[in-house]
């Protein structure tokens, strides 16, 4: 995508530029969508969102990843805001494509869920106590990318669950035929009274710009197309989220 500064006569051709290709691509809300994703400075490349534009929830969405991006450029903190970027585009590349077909591939979770340990270095060294009980696992097939995708959003709310302070626990063993990783936290738990709606499109806890709520239902979604399930269990002080992936590639 193209991140450009533009004068306002220079935007208003962009906004006109952008509004006549999603029209032409049929999308109802040119304009609307058009003036959102200026303020995201995206530009070009729009082909691979046009599913995501078609989406009834797609302006909540986009509204809700600008106000995202608006934190992120106000911090001062180079590494959180090149991660909220990150984030920020896999989500839209991920809610825009997770039903579109692609390949698997034969893979080890534990090295997916390691990788995204690594991103998380910064925070983690600083009050975050890791235990792993990682059991011999054989690799399966799966979309790996996207796999990883669960376990970057389940780590990333474990953190913002303790605040980034406290014991973050990962599971991995063999279960009936299925893998099954499990992600612990020590934070403060989820309130009884929102835990059914904790899977729902955009829902979220979060205070503005915090995130976009398409996490746990992007979880859900990558999950289901393993033919996996995931659930959760908590209390104050302790929430654990498992998923359960199929052995058999077949399944998938």
């Amino acid at each position: 995508q193209s991140t450009i500064t533009v004068s306002g006569r220079e935007r208003r051709q962009l906004r006109k530029a952008i509004s006549s290709q999603l029209q032409a691509q049929g999308i109802a809300q040119a304009d609307t969508f058009a003036n959102l994703l200026l303020d995201l400075k995206i530009c070009d490349r729009l082909e691979p969102l046009v599913s995501l534009f078609q989406d009834s929830e797609c302006e909540n969405f986009l509204k809700t990843v600008r106000q995202f991006v608006r934190l992120q450029e106000s911090t001062r903190d180079i590494n959180t805001a090149s991660e909220r970027a990150a984030k920020i585009v896999f989500a839209l590349k991920t809610y825009a494509r997770f039903d579109q077909t692609g390949e698997t591939i034969e893979a080890n979770i534990i090295e997916g869920i390691e990788t995204v340990l690594t991103l998380y270095q910064n925070q983690l060294k600083h009050g975050v106590k890791i235990i792993r009980n990682y059991q011999e696992l054989p690799p399966i097939r799966c979309y790996f990318d996207e796999l990883n995708q669960v376990w970057t959003n389940l780590i990333h709310n474990g953190l913002q669950a303790m605040n980034n302070q406290g014991t973050l626990t990962l599971d991995a063993q063999l279960q009936n035929g299925y893998l099954q990783v499990s992600i612990t936290d020590s934070g403060k738990g989820i309130p009884q009274e929102i835990q059914e709606k904790i899977f729902q499109p955009f829902f979220t806890t979060k205070l503005p710009g915090e995130g976009s709520g398409l996490g746990l239902d992007i979880v859900k979604k990558i999950v289901e197309k393993h033919r996996g399930t995931i659930e959760f269990e908590s209390v104050p002080g302790q929430t654990t989220f498992t998923v359960s992936l199929p052995l058999n590639s077949q399944q998938i």
